[in-house]
């Protein structure tokens, strides 16, 4: 079963370091804009997805941007005053700048920054300069650019601790009778447990750090069976790690209300990740839901899941039961498991996901046992958990 009850609080970790020099900017018009280049120094290779933050003295984000298939980003400028950029990618160094003075009478610049590669050493993570994804530059451009523009709504959903607590309802099932019954019959007998509980401050109950997914990936096991199966929240999908391992594609809708950010593992990638489309409302640029799909799932249950049951079945033979047992291959289909997330605007201009529901895999099997023979065939079937948010609770 997965342990819905376990509270993490996600992180945006540091990444890919830029050095910068104070440079005077402006303000003029009300379009003016902060454009740039990243590159990798000593080659000039683009640095794509790089997150370029713009930030305000006590380490406020006021703007945010990604670096496209050129290394190319733009930000719109502040009022004057003085800032920082800041610049991040997972698996690298993260690096700011010195202040950064915004006057209302200079012109802007562009920019070009040659990028000091500096890597942070991540178990099972291998950070490549190469496009791997299976996309057009056109392509990438327009899915960056629909990205961006939901990027600080995404970002802002990672905690309330300024607006109070959450009152949060998890509702989880519980197998009826008894469950070695079930688990060899395939059935799905359930009740559900419903908990009631108040959250302090973080909105993130789904999901680990983005440092964490990256290394890991979206499912761990904890005391050698219980699983647990992440969603991809928010601010998972605006940290640096995100745009590192996963491609990015825009998808049109039925109607002209919303349209789709299409996301998927990057070509490679072997750890249990995540594939789908986080809806935007095409008018207002704001999220509405996020739905999803696991990927690499055999892998995984075969590594963690199967070891027990085979041991279970295996104790009954050595119990003399059936001297011969025979282990099919698992009975898997990956479209049945993942998930949707449900966001909500609330106020401060600040995100929550008020509702969600996980369809996370769990192994029963099916036997027919002969004299002195016993086969056995695993499958993965659903087993859904669901939450939502009921209210603010002010401190």
């Amino acid at each position: 079963m997965t342990n819905w009850y376990a509270l993490v609080w996600a992180v945006v970790v540091a990444g890919l370091g830029l050095l910068l020099l104070a440079t005077p900017l402006s303000a003029q018009e009300t379009d003016a804009r902060l454009r740039g280049l990243v590159l990798t120094e000593g080659s000039g290779t683009p640095v794509e997805g790089a997150h370029i933050q713009l930030v305000e003295l006590g380490d406020v984000v006021l703007r945010e941007a990604l670096s496209d298939d050129r290394g190319a980003f733009s930000l719109p400028l502040p009022p004057p005053g003085v800032y920082r950029l800041r610049v991040e990618r997972i698996g690298y160094q993260s690096w700011a700048s010195d202040t950064l003075h915004v006057a209302a009478t200079s012109e802007s610049r562009v920019l070009r920054f040659e990028v000091p590669v500096d890597p942070i050493p991540l178990p099972e993570l291998s950070v490549s300069q190469q496009n791997t994804c299976p996309t057009t530059p056109e392509e990438r451009r327009r899915a960056f650019a629909l990205y961006e523009s939901v990027l600080p709504a995404l970002a802002s959903s990672s905690s309330t601790a300024d607006l109070g607590n959450l009152l949060v309802q998890a509702i989880r099932p519980i197998i009826v009778g008894k469950y070695d019954y079930w688990r060899r019959n395939g059935g799905r007998r359930f009740q559900q447990d419903t908990a009631t509980v108040v959250v302090p401050g973080s909105l993130n109950v789904l999901s680990p750090s983005s440092e964490h997914l990256v290394a890991y990936g979206y499912a761990e096991v904890v005391q050698d069976t219980l699983t647990t199966f992440y969603a991809p929240t928010g601010d998972a999908m605006a940290s640096p790690g995100f745009l590192a391992t996963h491609c990015l594609r825009t998808i049109e809708s039925d109607d002209d209300a919303r349209v789709g950010l299409g996301f998927e593992p990057r070509p490679g990638r072997e750890l249990v990740d995540v594939r789908g489309v986080l809806w935007i409302d095409s008018i207002t640029e704001e999220p509405e839901e996020v739905d999803f799909q696991y990927t690499s799932l055999r892998p995984f249950l075969r590594r963690h899941l199967l070891p027990p049951l085979k041991a279970d079945i295996l104790y009954r033979i050595l119990q003399g039961r059936y001297p011969e047992t025979k282990f099919h291959a698992i009975e898997l289909d990956e479209s049945e498991f993942g998930g949707v997330l449900y966001f909500e605007h609330i106020p401060g201009d600040r995100w929550l996901i008020r509702e969600w529901t996980i369809r996370s895999p769990i192994l029963y099997y099916r036997t027919r046992s002969q004299l002195d023979r016993q086969t056995v065939w695993p499958f993965a079937s659903p087993l859904t958990t669901s939450g939502a948010v009921l209210a603010i609770v002010p401190p």
